[in-house]
């Protein structure tokens, strides 16, 4: 392989084959190197070659500009995600978290607050993901020594519920996420309650509007109908369907989705449920 670039005297770019360039790092691999000259195979630890072109000349970009130590602490971080989750990711999510790392590190230094009252559900309805943000955080603050608080641990989980492999649909995770939180926050101020986070019900519940959420943005229409009991929910659970019209209101005006009966009948039964459990 030639190098196109040196870095520095640990990293350089190298040509492709395919014409995607490669960052290549190992100790000493850029020491007294040119552009021209060939990479030492042997001074070779790690290679980062993205899907595309575009992605790849994005993430070059970003090494070129801050120290290589983010990319690498990203590398770890996602392959402990990957087995911590059982899960793989989209290779965008090198260029999400250690762009993002970075600037967290930066706007911590400089003093510069963020406002993450927009996420404040995403802990909710990425319970797993959130648990490992809060253990990457405490990673961040040692590596980058720095001291990051806990709000910093739901924009982390958002980066990285965005690059999961099991996301690849063609809607944002944010809009998602942002459609949850109306969903809760119609129910709790029509029935002006707090919710039991803690509860089964709850649980049950944003798992509910996670999944109705993904359909909606995805333009999937449910296919199995509840017919049978529908016409029954007015008179059974008065308040939880009122409340759950305002939700389907909400959605037609957002998103020009219309629930069918059966996404009618089941958001009902979840909001009854909700209403027993704070009774």
């Amino acid at each position: 392989m030639i190098i196109k670039k040196k870095l520095n005297n640990n990293a350089v770019i190298a040509f492709g084959q395919d014409g995607i360039d490669q960052i290549l790092t190992g100790k000493g691999i850029g020491f007294m190197k040119n552009r021209g000259d060939k990479v030492d195979q042997e001074r070779l630890e790690k290679r980062y070659k993205l899907s595309t072109a575009e992605r790849q000349n994005k993430l070059i970009s970003i090494v070129g500009t801050i120290p290589l130590q983010y990319l690498d602490f990203t590398d770890r971080i996602v392959k402990k995600l990957s087995i911590k989750l059982n899960e793989t990711f989209d290779d965008n999510i090198y260029i999400a978290l250690t762009d993002h790392i970075y600037f967290t590190v930066s706007r911590y230094r400089n003093h510069e607050s963020v406002n993450t009252s927009l996420l404040w559900e995403v802990k909710d309805i990425y319970p797993k993901i959130y648990q490992q943000s809060l253990k990457i955080l405490q990673e961040i603050n040692k590596e980058f020594n720095v001291d990051l608080t806990v709000d910093e641990a739901r924009l982390l989980t958002f980066h990285i519920a965005d690059n999961l492999k099991t996301n690849e649909q063609n809607f944002d995770v944010g809009d998602s996420i942002k459609m949850v939180t109306d969903m809760l926050n119609i129910v709790k101020y029509y029935f002006n309650i707090e919710y039991d986070k803690n509860s089964l019900e709850y649980t049950r519940f944003i798992i509910h509007l996670k999944f109705l959420t993904k359909r909606i943005l995805g333009k999937e229409k449910q296919t199995s109908e509840a017919v049978f009991f529908y016409s029954e929910l007015p008179q059974k659970m008065p308040e939880a369907f009122k409340c759950m019209q305002k939700i389907k209101e909400y959605i037609l005006k957002t998103q020009n989705f219309d629930l069918s009966i059966g996404e009618q009948s089941y958001l009902t039964i979840h909001i009854q449920r909700i209403i027993l459990n704070h009774k």
